[in-house]
């Protein structure tokens, strides 16, 4: 998605306010069964000032996502800040920022890569979820079971490696 920033270069030093929306790719975060549910929208502020583009947002979007203990899917909402500079051309400065292009900036890029660095590596459905029973694979958050006393009394029976656990 390309950010028209015609009018912050002709008033430099002036901020003007954003606010552009874009789809992106289901298939983004590898290994992540993670569906946008909703346009990325990216709304801040820019400012061009001595060949350098300053922008100070905020990015936001709703994902379907799978939780990690449970396996339910459910909808998380994202919201995390952007704060980047652009640059005319790569020998003045850092090789970390992005170019200019002429008028515009690509705008996904530098949304991508803070994507990756902000999105959770651990999705949950709630705080407290319980998971699935590690035996007959129940829902906690849903169903009780026996499987938890049925391991006790069997860990309680007669069996040679019960003195290893006592030991420290």
């Amino acid at each position: 998605m390309l950010l028209n920033i015609v009018k912050a270069k002709t008033e430099q030093g002036k901020d003007f306010n954003f606010d552009i929306s874009f789809d992106l790719d289901n298939g983004l975060i590898e290994d992540k069964h993670y569906n946008f549910l909703t346009p990325v929208n990216v709304n801040g502020v820019m400012n061009y000032q001595n060949d350098v583009l300053t922008i100070n947002s905020e990015v936001s979007f709703k994902l379907q996502v799978v939780c990690d203990n449970c396996g339910e899917s459910f909808e998380k909402d994202i919201k995390f800040d952007l704060n980047e500079k652009f640059i005319e051309q790569y020998d003045s400065h850092n090789e970390e920022d992005y170019l200019i292009k002429q008028t515009c900036v690509e705008i996904d890029k530098p949304v991508i890569d803070n994507l990756l660095l902000n999105i959770p590596t651990k999705m949950l459905c709630k705080e407290d979820c319980k998971g699935l029973c590690a035996v007959c694979g129940k829902n906690k958050n849903f169903s009780t079971c026996s499987c938890e006393a049925l391991m006790e009394e069997l860990e309680n029976l007669d069996n040679p490696f019960n003195q290893l656990k006592n030991r420290r």
